[in-house]
């Protein structure tokens, strides 16, 4: 379920950054997808990884997508693709 949900977010900041670049939309900020039960959250950080939330339908949109802006922030320059592939590796198979 995760590789899929993973599949799901790359595919999503993909699309927007592409959208953005042909139609000179400037940078993607987050992808937002409403769904009728859920809401889809989709951000990108500077390294071109990505973090992705999905959040219940009732969530305060502005305060999910504060806290993600946090998130990245903070953790943004500490998860460099090095540690992000460390701890990959460290993954039970």
């Amino acid at each position: 379920a995760a590789d899929r949900f993973a599949a799901v977010a790359s595919g999503l900041i993909g699309l927007a950054y592409g959208a953005a670049g042909r139609f000179g939309g400037g940078a993607v900020n987050e992808v937002i997808v409403e769904m009728e039960n859920a809401f889809l959250f989709v951000t990108g950080i500077s390294d071109g990884s990505s973090l992705a939330v999905v959040a219940s339908s009732g969530c305060d949109v502005g305060l999910v997508g504060y806290e993600m802006a946090l998130m990245v922030e903070k953790a943004g320059s500490v998860l460099t693709p090095e540690l992000r592939a460390e701890l990959q590796g460290a993954l039970p198979r």
